[in-house]
């Protein structure tokens, strides 16, 4: 009887053992299934490696170019607008003088520089004389300029072509273009040029090696050199070169402005020309047919000045 009875106990004891490690086997399996499951959901929301490369791609830019400016994007100030974009401007004349004097020690400073007394675009061909001389001189207005020649450097005289217009106390401009100069060959403007004696007036002369003088001519006698050549870097030398002449002259002083600005000073104590005729000329010291063509003529009338 006991016999039976221990290999009863054994048997069930080892089903009960077989069971429980099924059992543990099977907890198991369940516990690795649900950890697959949850690591399988939590990497799926994280983005893949390769993602942010295939946003970069050309094929899909992930921005607007930066030299591809938008539509509605505002184009840069003062830039010109290209022959497709169909924009329209009002063509407005030059303004000869296109700049404010704020330095009350400028002689300048008295005057309304945008608005000069008068103003002169050579549009008008009648208002300089024009004519041409074998072997001396030629000018003429055409084109919106007055065009000058000065046939021969050995010829020292100077020969010029004058305006109607008259004036005493006087600040007065011009531009003026080089031709194919060289050397001192020159172009010059003058003020006070007296009707009744030739040659006469103030000449202010601007080389083309970029230097300047002042000049008084007489009637009779040598031409009077008030300040002799003086060279400058504020003149732009050579051809095809533009500077702008400004002589101011209140009874015997004189300032000298090229290109905005001043160059010298002088004072003539014998001052015998107060009140006359502008010109304009271009004179030759080395080279046969010299040109040269001036434009924006403008001129302020000076306020009394106690």
């Amino acid at each position: 009887m006991s016999n039976s009875e221990g290999k009863g106990i054994s048997i069930e004891r080892i089903l009960v053992i077989v069971l429980a490690v099924l059992l543990l086997v099977a907890l198991l399996y369940i516990a690795f299934t649900m950890g697959r499951k949850s690591g399988s959901d939590s990497s799926a929301g994280e983005p893949e490696v390769d993602a942010p490369i295939a946003a970069l791609l050309p094929s899909e830019p992930a921005e607007q170019p930066i030299d591809a400016p938008a539509a509605d994007e505002p184009q840069t100030p003062g830039l010109e607008a290209s022959p497709t974009s169909g924009a329209r401007r009002l063509t407005l004349e030059p303004t000869p003088t296109p700049f404010a004097v704020s330095n009350h020690d400028d002689p300048r400073a008295l005057l309304d520089l945008g608005n000069p007394d008068y103003v002169d675009y050579f549009n008008n061909p009648d208002t300089w004389y024009d004519y041409d001389t074998e072997n001396i001189a030629a000018y003429r207005v055409e084109g919106g300029h007055l065009f000058g020649i000065d046939y021969d450097p050995l010829n020292k005289g100077v020969y010029w072509s004058y305006t109607s217009m008259q004036s005493g106390r006087v600040y007065t401009e011009i531009s003026t273009t080089n031709g194919d100069c060289a050397g001192r060959d020159a172009v010059g403007l003058v003020i006070r040029i007296d009707p009744e004696k030739t040659p006469s007036g103030y000449a202010f002369e601007v080389s083309c090696d970029g230097a300047w003088r002042l000049l008084r001519y007489r009637e009779s006698g040598p031409t009077a050199t008030q300040i002799d050549w003086t060279a400058s870097d504020t003149i732009n030398q050579g051809l095809g070169a533009t500077n702008r002449l400004g002589i101011w002259g209140y009874d015997g002083k004189f300032y000298l402005f090229i290109n905005g600005f001043e160059v010298g000073e002088h004072w003539d104590s014998g001052m015998p020309y107060s009140f006359g005729y502008f010109a304009a000329y271009v004179r030759s010291a080395v080279t046969y047919d010299l040109t040269a063509t001036f434009d924006d003529f403008a001129y302020w009338n000076i306020p009394f000045i106690p």
